[in-house]
């Protein structure tokens, strides 16, 4: 493992070789450089933090493919001088999410600037595809957002929330195993399951529930429902409270990670992308509200799981399908890559 000073010579370097004035220009050149570099300048850092990093000389042509076949246990010392050549502000904040052509994340000055043009992003999408599409309203983070940032000089990992949704997801865990308590069942392949189609493969999983599949299918689409329903609600309940951020650690595997939760919109108008931390720091709010939220929310889902359950064992008929459109999923090839990046 590489310690920072011998980190940031990497970064250094690597920014000298994106453009060799890199360093002749004003901060505010410099920060904006790193925000909406072009993809031959990223190209030329990855070769560069992969000689300088692990010692694999490679052109800046073969540095993206080299990169992404790296084992997972080698990605942080990278990731964390890739994070020094493309953050923004006090603590080299840097987003993992795609923007469109000629943006970057400088042209948002605070979360809820770039949540609300997501959510507007969205609504567009969905009425394009679907004519009858009736509008979502827009809550905070509908959903969550993964970055990078510098905390105590440390490289970080970190989950952007909002409280609703992360009371949500919290919920999707222990709501599988009950529905696995439930009714037991195993995934195995559909027999087109990896096979060749235009464009990648196919993604042909399916259920085997000893015959209970119908049943299973019933409850897990109710389930999904739920889920969907008390995020609204939830949002909703939260509309009105005072500003507010959650944090809390979750580190792995040698990675530093670190949630914030934020709880209603108010709160990410608060946050400007510049000076998250300091930002953060003056909503903060103690994370033990989080985990009684979490514990009511469990119980009023596991109560609705098991009524639910014993609704579809007394009126469960098999002989009556529910209509629904076929879908066919292909996956390109490297479709999983950035989840590792």
């Amino acid at each position: 493992m590489m310690n920072a000073t011998q980190t940031k010579a990497a970064a250094r370097k690597a920014l000298m070789a994106a453009d060799s004035l890199y360093y002749s220009w004003p901060t505010d050149q410099q920060e904006r450089f790193r925000a909406a570099m072009d993809e031959a300048a990223a190209a030329r850092v990855r070769a560069v933090l992969l000689n300088e990093i692990l010692g694999i000389a490679c052109t800046a042509e073969k540095a993206s493919e080299i990169w992404r076949d790296l084992p997972v246990s080698q990605l942080n010392d990278l990731n964390w001088a890739k994070l020094l050549t493309t953050g923004v502000g006090e603590d080299m904040f840097y987003l993992n999410a795609n923007m469109a052509e000629n943006t970057s994340l400088l042209d948002f000055d605070t979360l809820y600037d770039y949540d609300f043009d997501s959510h507007l992003f969205q609504e567009r999408a969905s009425k394009e595809e679907f004519k009858d599409y009736p509008g979502r309203d827009y809550y905070a983070l509908r959903f969550s957002c993964w970055a990078r940032l510098m905390i105590d000089e440390h490289f970080h990992y970190t989950t952007l929330y909002s409280l609703a949704n992360y009371l949500v997801v919290s919920l999707e865990e222990p709501g599988s195993e009950m529905i696995q308590t439930l009714i037991p069942h195993e995934y195995v392949d559909g027999k087109n399951h990896g096979k060749r189609e235009k464009g990648g493969f196919l993604w042909d999983i399916k259920h085997d529930a000893a015959g209970h599949e119908g049943q299973l299918e019933e409850l897990q689409s109710r389930w999904y429902d739920y889920l969907e329903q008390r995020w609204l609600e939830l949002s909703r309940s939260f509309v009105g409270d005072a500003p507010a951020v959650f944090m809390v650690d979750e580190n792995q595997d040698g990675e530093l990670h670190r949630n914030f939760i934020f709880n209603n919109e108010a709160a990410l108008k608060r946050i400007r992308w510049r000076h998250f931390l300091a930002d953060c720091a003056h909503i903060s709010a103690d994370f033990s509200a989080v985990l009684d939220h979490k514990e009511k929310e469990f119980e009023k889902a596991r109560h609705w799981l098991q009524e639910a359950h014993q609704d579809i064992v007394r009126n469960f008929d098999p002989r009556i399908a529910k209509l629904k459109k076929k879908r066919k999923i292909v996956v390109a090839p490297g479709a999983f890559d950035g989840l590792i990046d």
